[in-house]
């Protein structure tokens, strides 16, 4: 009989999972119950801590988002142009292209002068013309 006291006494002794000794309902009696106040403090903590969880998914988002418009070239709002006019003088002929981003620039070659257009592809519009003449000696 003393036997099974004593193992009795080890049983009420033993470690529980998160280390503490002694009966589980025990530990359970000594923690005091949440007043009114406590639950309010809670329900407002954890209202503010998933909120600050939606924020955080929501910039995430956005980051994401404006990573893959800068990566591919298209910023929102941007308007290209699918097809513009571009009036040259008679008898002009382009002699040379070049784009650089979303510049390009025509070299034109005309029956009494040349000329260099730089127009904007992404807004179809002429940025400037620079009219080439011979230097006077």
């Amino acid at each position: 009989m003393a036997a099974q006291e004593h193992n009795t006494g080890e049983k009420a002794n033993s470690a529980t999972p998160n280390g503490a000794t002694g009966n589980a309902d025990a530990a359970a009696a000594n923690v005091p119950e949440m007043t009114e106040a406590d639950r309010r403090q809670v329900r407002v903590l954890t209202f503010i801590v998933v909120g600050f969880g939606v924020l955080l998914v929501a910039g995430l988002a956005v980051l994401v988002a404006t990573v893959i418009m800068r990566a591919s070239g298209k910023a929102p709002g941007a308007a290209t142009a699918a097809e513009m006019t571009l009036p040259v003088p008679r008898g002009a002929v382009v002699e040379e292209m070049r784009l650089d981003g979303n510049l390009l620039a025509l070299r034109l070659l005309g029956v009494e002068q040349r000329e260099i257009v730089i127009l904007d592809v992404r807004k179809g519009r002429i940025l400037r013309r620079l009219h080439l003449r011979e230097r006077e000696q």
